[in-house]
């Protein structure tokens, strides 16, 4: 009974104190089996992950030929983003250097316009003169008007008189006391009052006066300007010493620029209109920038997608490629110690 009483309890050396007679139990330890597929499985392993160690060098060492001879193929394309980005980018710092041109222009219209006038620059000063120094400059000059009158197509959008829209400024020579010649813009008149019988009483008083205006200075014409039309005496241009040419008098005593009245000084009636020299400026050239910095953007942004996706697609096609030329007598090597361990695995259970 004392045997089995020691079979279904606790015969550890803890839990009862070893006594006279008792069996001495112990646990034989097996043999622990050796498995040799195990050693087969990791010798595989192991010579799988040198092979794809290589196999990654390898990969390695030739990806920098694959790259560049995948970009040389796109050299056309590669040139013509280039200049493409060059454009952009030009243009986008072209109308930075505008948009500051503009500003500047602005001051100096508001500042200057409100100055006292000064004497108007004479034959002496007109080799340094600039039109940044004399563009909305106050001035005044004595002379007189003498016959003869030029019409400056322009489009009056914000008129501080009564009339506007489509119409001409009409100028009208003025010899000053010193002798030199500048053309004076006597003020605006719709397009159906050109003629003088329209407006009769819009002659310039006679005799010798004194004027006073903002002088303004001389357009550059561009390849897009339209060409006067001289029968006419129609301009779309401001030229002051071409225009007073057409009309007879030396352009070499003629200013380089011209003067706005700021007041009527016709003998009769409103026209033409005076006082309306352009003060407000249409300023959309940082919009501008920002558009053409913008298309520069996306053209990188669409140039860069279509360089990924093709060598993705290269990549793609040559995977499938060598794909296709395996069959199942030359499987991969990883693919077929893969297999063989799991296979394994299915017979020990």
């Amino acid at each position: 009974m004392m045997i089995a009483e020691r079979e279904v309890g606790d015969v550890s050396a803890e839990a009862m104190p070893a006594q006279q007679g008792d069996v001495d139990w112990h646990e034989k330890t097996e043999p622990v089996q050796h498995d040799t597929n195990d050693d087969t499985r990791e010798k595989k392993d192991i010579a799988v992950t040198e092979d794809q160690f290589e196999q990654d060098e390898l990969e390695v060492e030739t990806a920098k030929p694959r790259v560049v001879e995948f970009l040389r193929h796109y050299w056309i394309l590669h040139l013509c983003v280039a200049v493409s980005l060059a454009i952009l980018v030009n243009l986008s710092l072209w109308q930075l250097t505008r948009l500051d041109q503009k500003l500047a222009l602005i001051e100096r219209a508001e500042v200057r316009a409100v100055e006292p006038p000064v004497a108007a620059p004479g034959p002496d000063t007109w080799a340094n003169l600039t039109s940044d120094e004399i563009d909305y400059m106050p001035v005044e000059v004595s002379g007189q008007f003498i016959l003869g009158e030029l019409f400056y197509f322009d489009t009056l959008t914000k008129p501080k008189g009564q009339l506007g829209g489509q119409g001409y400024f009409i100028y009208s020579p003025f010899i000053t006391e010193e002798g030199w010649t500048v053309l004076v813009n006597l003020g605006f008149v719709p397009l159906d009052r050109k003629e003088f019988s329209t407006r009769l009483g819009s002659a310039p008083p006679r005799g010798t006066v004194t004027i006073t205006g903002l002088a303004r200075r001389a357009e550059i014409p561009s390849t897009f300007s339209v060409a006067p039309n001289q029968d006419k005496d129609e301009w779309y241009v401001r030229e002051p010493k071409v225009m007073a040419e057409s009309m007879g008098l030396l352009p070499d005593q003629t200013a380089p620029y011209s003067i706005d009245l700021q007041e009527t000084l016709n003998l009769a009636g409103e026209l033409p209109q005076a006082g309306e020299t352009r003060m407000t400026f249409s300023n959309n050239h940082l919009q501008y920038a920002f558009t053409w910095a913008g298309l520069a953007f996306t053209l990188i942004g669409v140039y860069l997608a279509f360089l990924i996706k093709a060598w993705l697609d290269q990549k793609k096609g040559s995977s499938s490629n060598t794909e296709d030329d395996f069959d199942d007598e030359d499987e991969p090597e990883e693919d077929r110690y893969d297999r063989l361990s799991k296979a394994a695995k299915r017979e020990r259970k």
